[in-house]
């Protein structure tokens, strides 16, 4: 008798896993780097393809929320003072504009609840999503770019210029 009350799921979402581009893999492989340094318990990568995952169930009709509210958790840390993250990882997470995009996530998850001037919740369609999981994606690729990197692309612009240099006429 108790077993007939357990709700059934619904909808058409299957168990598959999302693919990701090489692009989204390096930038979920990053993230998870930086929370295992910050401590914290949440794979970002278990968030942002469980965005994935819900927004592409095309008969869940609270897909862009839940998949909003997904993305909004991974940035949520760095701009809690409850949550301890490094001061570098907070600067360069707030530096590239993630708190913008941090109120315009949570204007989604919230059902337009939240203002925006920018985003009308009922408005928002699949591809004004995509779009915002894209920029989402870019701010964190630069919010995340390690120091050995920059290192490595101050090295190249030496050399280019010393290059440079040496073929110009002076």
């Amino acid at each position: 008798m108790a077993d007939e009350l357990l709700l059934q799921p619904t909808g058409n979402a299957s168990s598959t896993p999302v693919s990701l581009t090489p692009e989204q893999e390096e930038l979920c492989r990053r993230m998870d780097e930086l929370f295992v340094l910050d401590g914290l318990k949440a794979r970002p990568s278990d968030m942002f393809r469980g965005a994935l995952l819900v927004i592409g169930d095309g008969s869940n009709p609270d897909r862009i929320a839940q998949a909003a509210h997904s993305l909004r958790e991974i940035i949520f840390p760095f701009l809690s003072n409850r949550v301890r993250t490094s001061q570098r990882h907070r600067s360069a997470i707030t530096d590239v504009g993630l708190g913008r995009m941090y109120g315009d996530l949570s204007h989604i998850a919230h059902h337009g609840a939240i203002a925006s001037k920018r985003l009308k919740y009922p408005n928002l369609t699949r591809a004004d999503f995509d779009r915002l999981r894209q920029d989402f994606e870019q701010l964190m690729r630069r919010a995340l770019i390690r120091p050995t990197d920059l290192d490595r692309q101050i090295e190249l612009h030496r050399q280019i210029d010393e290059f440079l240099s040496g073929v110009l006429p002076k």
